[in-house]
């Protein structure tokens, strides 16, 4: 049994045997899979081929975030389950979470509707919220060996932007509840599904989701965001904060011999961005070294990176600015009281400040700091009930389960400290392959995957696990 630290894993599974009549429905399910294989993969392909692009991206090829979720609707609905759509209202989101994690100022969402159904049989007992997100990040055709949203299937492999973030997930959650039907399986409990939009830019998205939920009193008792994990069991997730630092310096000809900036001569922006960003890197060192950047579940420590820079206007002219993007990683354990990255920021803004003491120039036009977007972090206990059934629900279908983090942002931090449901991020496909060109998901993975989603529904609405 593999595992991110391995007592861990001893010390929250126990030696128990599901009753064999669970046991049967589980194999009849994954027959299911087996049998309905090619649909299953139509499924995922239908989805890629859907161009839903956040129109936050400057290469947005045109969003059909709604043409996707129209796609959803139609699939569920010949399920016979009752579907909703609707999009977010931004003013009655700011009222209620301005200043909040998940909230961005000027988000819009005409056109871009959320998702929320549920399947026709209601029971007494538990119940599981699928979730997921439709929006991908840009893509143009440029480096890549098939057009972006072609969905090729290649050497076991379905191409295509978002296939792994994330509509690899959002296919397998789709399949499972399939494959459920399929196999004539109704589960007692209630399943629900959600997808929405935004959650490439923030996650208000998610936000929107997670007050629907609350403000309608949904009994949720559980979720898994489909966000890719490996198949691995993700109790934890970092917060991601987005600043833009904002250096000044003083235009002049780049080619002839300037006066001290005193004396009216030039000052490089760029030259001084490079500094502080060199400084950053110092900072990364001293993380690096500080436990209270660490987390067992993750293999590395919370780090400082450059994004993006912009600076200078001319090549014969020195940058009288340059502008530096980054993105700062921060655990759970350093939320401030609203849940989000505020002790992060001060720590940044402090930094930023003593260095800029230590030049003359930065000293007297000190550099400016723009908070972009707070993405909060998402943490529950590894031995929660829900860990341990994906942990059993994997072992069932003969997959070895590891439980570690997710070091990125995913949509589970709202869900929890919003609507106050359990979360375990699972999916198919490598995050490390997510937002790059020939962006692709292993058809095997996909499929074992939906398999997982249908134990894990069968097995969390079981009483065997509710005991």
């Amino acid at each position: 049994m593999g595992l991110w630290g391995g007592e861990l894993m001893k010390k929250i599974v126990e030696e128990k045997r599901p009753p064999k009549d669970l046991m049967r429905s589980v194999r009849t399910v994954c027959a299911a899979v087996d049998s309905y294989r090619d649909q299953l993969i139509d499924i995922l392909r239908a989805l890629i081929r859907f161009p839903s692009v956040n129109p936050v991206f400057s290469d947005s090829v045109g969003s059909a975030e709604q043409e996707c979720q129209n796609f959803i609707a139609d699939f569920l609905r010949n399920l016979n389950w009752n579907v909703e759509l609707w999009e977010p209202d931004p003013k009655d989101l700011n009222r209620k979470y301005l200043g909040m994690p998940g909230y961005v100022p000027g988000r819009t969402f005409e056109g871009r509707p959320n998702l929320l159904a549920k399947a026709p049989v209601k029971g007494a007992g538990r119940s599981i919220l699928l979730a997921g997100h439709v929006d991908v990040v840009g893509a143009n055709d440029s480096g890549w060996t098939c057009p972006p949203f072609e969905a090729r299937v290649q050497d076991g492999r379905v191409y295509g932007r978002g296939a792994v973030d994330m509509k690899g997930g959002l296919a397998a959650m789709l399949g499972a509840i399939g494959a459920l039907r399929w196999a004539e399986i109704a589960p007692p409990g209630e399943i629900w599904f959600a997808s929405v939009v935004d959650e490439e830019a923030g996650g208000m998205g998610t936000l929107a989701l997670a007050d629907k939920i609350k403000g309608e009193g949904i009994k949720i008792d559980g979720a898994i965001v489909g966000e890719p994990t490996n198949l691995t069991v993700a109790p934890l997730s970092r917060g991601i904060l987005w600043g833009e630092l904002l250096v000044k310096g003083r235009s002049g000809h780049i080619e002839v011999e300037h006066p001290h900036w005193n004396e009216g001569g030039a000052v490089d922006a760029i030259e001084k961005a490079l500094r502080l960003i060199a400084e950053l890197e110092y900072l990364n060192k001293e993380w690096a070294r500080s436990p209270r950047k660490k987390h067992r579940l993750l293999p590395r420590p919370c780090r400082i990176e450059v994004a993006k820079i912009e600076g200078g206007h001319s090549p014969t002219s020195f940058a009288d600015a340059c502008k530096v993007i980054l993105n700062i990683q921060y655990l759970p354990s350093e939320r401030d009281r609203t849940g989000g990255g505020g002790n992060v920021r001060h720590e940044i803004e402090d930094y930023v400040n003593k260095v800029a003491q230590m030049d003359p120039w930065l000293q007297k036009h000190p550099p400016e700091i723009k908070w972009l977007l707070d993405a909060d972090s998402y943490e529950i206990n590894p031995d929660h009930p829900l860990v341990v059934t994906c942990i059993d629900a994997l072992q069932a279908i003969s997959l070895d389960p590891v439980v570690r983090g997710v070091e990125t942002h995913v949509d589970a931090g709202c869900l929890k400290n919003v609507a106050g449901v359990p979360v375990v991020i699972l999916g198919p496909g490598e995050m490390r392959l997510a937002h790059q060109i020939n962006e692709s998901l292993s058809i095997s993975d996909y499929l074992n995957c939906v398999k997982a989603y249908a134990t894990i529904i069968l097995f969390w609405l079981s009483e065997y696990t509710q005991k």
